[in-house]
């Protein structure tokens, strides 16, 4: 059977008849609709989006499943946790993401209501109720290609190519795709409207997907894609997220980007930006110190004093004489020998030029030079708390005392 998603834009519905419109991609909202001048309007609860009329394939009139929600919500009583678990799974069956609310209210009246706690994803580990990723962290499993494995063998498995994901049924593919291709269409509310559609598939089935939105057109869809993916918590997206972190176009995403990468807890991420902050490209070299700085890696120190001595620091001395050389005879050792004198010529030679010597004071490029600068800094102060300013000595006797680690970077 076709699981259709029926997005509430309110998690409370009005009294009055409510209209269901049905998008060409498939979506579908509920509300007051209205046609105006080939348009569309769906309004709920004083909100109100406006599609297309092109766009829209059908209007549905009556009472929606939503609105069936809020209605029989309405009718229990505060304390009834029997009847909220029924409407829950009711409301799963019907693929309403208003489930999980309903599941969340029987915990609120009954904390240790394991079936409930079950539809949210809860297990009992060490006396205490954690939702099922929680858990397999405790347990030291990471999550990658959708299977929680061991560290070392999610590592082996990213190595050889040979990640697996978790089987998803077509059906969910194909949501998937219809949802992906909302969240790029120009149209702010089509994207609204697919994005509340990613939390009712399953991770499986939009980990490819959200990989791919990271390079999408619009920002708001580039930041859904960061906020699934860190959601998911897959380690197959990190060098997506990596790369956003550093290459996107707008701040926000690349800091939204980082905030992802630093909650996957995952000490090689370390390296990717510690081997930008080294390199000779200056915009990189800036993004991947604020990164250092950002994750609060206190390995980063030793990476970003490291690059100020390469980039900035001052170089040997070097020499080199242009001139000529000439040589004349001084005076002649004699030697006497029997009937004979023989005069042995000295040699010497006289050297006439200049010697040039020379001393590299700094590198070429000095708006980057003085951009570069700025973020060794600050993300110097982020890792350590410490304000020496540009006096990188004092950095460098800084790190010294409080014994930072020193690492090899190839």
């Amino acid at each position: 059977m076709r699981i259709r998603l029926i997005l509430s834009l309110l998690l409370l519905v009005p009294l009055g008849t409510a209209d269901t419109v049905v998008l060409e991609n498939g979506l579908e909202v509920s509300g007051v609709v209205a046609e105006r001048d080939g348009s569309v309007e769906v309004s709920l609860d004083g909100r109100t989006r406006v599609f297309p009329r092109g766009r829209v394939k059908e209007i549905r009139k009556g009472e929606s499943r939503a609105e069936e929600f809020s209605r029989r919500a309405g009718a229990l009583g505060a304390d009834d946790a029997a009847g909220w678990y029924k409407l829950g799974l009711w409301a799963r069956e019907n693929g309403l993401t208003d489930a999980r609310r309903a599941f969340e209210k029987v915990v609120g009246i009954d904390a240790d209501h394991r079936a409930a706690r079950r539809e949210l994803g809860y297990e009992m580990v060490d006396g205490a109720w954690l939702s099922g990723d929680d858990a397999m962290r405790r347990k030291g499993f990471v999550l990658a290609g959708g299977r929680w494995v061991l560290p070392a063998e999610a590592d082996r498995l990213m190595r050889e190519g040979l990640m697996e994901q978790a089987p998803v049924t077509e059906e969910h593919r194909q949501l998937a795709r219809e949802m992906a291709a909302a969240l790029e269409d120009d149209d702010a509310e089509i994207r609204a409207a697919a994005a509340e559609m990613a939390p009712a598939l399953p991770d499986a089935a939009v980990l490819e997907p959200m990989k791919k939105l990271l390079l999408a057109p619009h920002e708001d869809t580039r930041i859904l894609a960061v906020k699934t993916l860190s959601r998911i918590g897959d380690r197959t997206a990190l060098p997506f997220l990596i790369r956003t972190s550093m290459f996107d176009a707008k701040e926000d995403v690349r800091n939204a980007a980082l905030r992802a990468i630093k909650g996957f807890q995952d000490a090689d991420v370390f390296y990717p930006y510690a081997r930008a902050t080294l390199s000779n490209e200056p915009l990189a070299s800036i993004q991947g110190a604020k990164a250092l700085g950002a994750l609060g890696d206190m390995r980063g120190v030793d990476v970003i004093l490291r690059k100020v001595s390469l980039a900035l620091g001052a170089s040997g001395r070097a020499n080199i004489m242009v001139g000529q050389q000439n040589s004349y005879i001084q005076d002649f050792d004699v030697e006497i020998a029997q009937a004979a004198a023989i005069g042995d010529p000295i040699v010497q030679t006289i050297r006439d030029g200049i010697i040039l010597d020379v001393k590299v004071l700094g590198g070429s490029g000095e708006g980057y030079i003085v951009q570069q600068r700025g973020a060794y800094e600050r993300a110097l102060q982020d890792l350590t708390g410490r304000d020496y300013g540009q006096d990188w000595k004092a950095w460098r006797r800084y790190a010294e005392e409080q014994g930072y680690p020193r690492v090899s970077v190839k």
